[in-house]
């Protein structure tokens, strides 16, 4: 497997998908799928961990609709629309079986896309997401979805921004963050690329779409890992255990000293939970 990802294109129901692809022709795929308003690369350091396991696999990180350098969607941002992306983009790419990651708005289109899918799925895992959030954690999310500055002048202002927003995170995250997160637009201000109507999600649009969630969670049948970060304000332990009785064979971990950014906050131990279960 490379180290460093190539940037590639497909198109998926009438949208251009960018994906980051680190090669490993005539392996099993491995599909990560982001958070809401970031992009594939903030799988990088995920993968570039330097695992033994990860030889195993062809590691692909999508830009799921609305984020990154793939297309805004004129049709907006269901879940099912997302889930069906997914779909699309492992047809295009002739997948017959995969495992799949998906961590926050990521988790949430796993396991749209993984109850209807679930034979196409050697291991799925959902990180810090669940088919309903926490409801402070719901109004955190809202707000750090639609309270952030629309640009910065420079990345160093953005760098500043999202380390006073995430004061727990290191220098180098915040950088790589800003530096894939942000365009320069016409009035030469660097703009967040993710289309600002995904906001509508965070709020009561969103909440129609659980009781499919936890229809779909029930019907997925395939080796699931359910990972909570200890201090999540996301994923609740009560969400979390209702999810292992009504999923057939599914397991949890909660990594110790993590929030809802689990694979940032704590990457080893994210890291060493995940590959446990895709080694299983």
């Amino acid at each position: 497997m490379a180290t460093t990802a190539k940037d590639r294109f497909v198109r998926a129901n009438s949208l251009q998908l960018h994906y980051l692809d680190w090669g490993g022709r005539n392996k099993p795929m491995l599909l990560l799928l982001h958070g809401l308003t970031s992009n594939a690369h903030a799988w990088d350091s995920f993968v570039t961990s330097g695992h033994s396991e990860l030889a195993k696999w062809r590691v692909v990180a999508l830009d799921q609709r609305g984020h990154g350098d793939s297309d805004h969607a004129k049709d907006g941002y269901p879940v099912t629309a997302f889930a069906s992306d997914v779909w699309e983009f492992s047809r295009k790419l002739g997948l017959e079986r995969f495992a799949l990651i998906g961590h926050s708005l990521g988790a949430r289109n796993a396991m749209s896309f993984a109850g209807d899918h679930a034979d196409c799925l050697s291991h799925l895992v959902l990180v810090d997401f669940g088919p309903e959030m926490a409801r402070q954690g719901a109004v955190n999310v809202r707000g750090r979805t639609t309270q952030r500055p629309p640009g910065f002048l420079t990345i160093e202002d953005a760098v500043a921004w999202l380390r006073e927003s995430s004061p727990t995170r290191f220098d180098e995250q915040l950088r790589q963050t800003a530096e894939h997160a942000l365009r320069l637009n016409y009035a030469k201000r660097l703009v967040w690329k993710h289309d600002a109507e995904l906001s509508w999600i965070t709020g009561s649009f969103g909440l129609t779409e659980v009781p499919h969630l936890w229809q779909q969670v029930a019907r997925t049948t395939c080796p699931t890992l359910i990972v909570r970060g200890e201090k999540s304000d996301v994923l609740s332990r009560e969400v979390m255990q209702r999810m292992l009785r009504v999923m057939p064979n599914a397991k949890a971990v909660e990594i110790a000293g993590a929030g809802h950014g689990v694979p940032q906050d704590q990457p080893e131990a994210f890291n060493r939970a995940v590959f446990a279960f895709l080694d299983g």
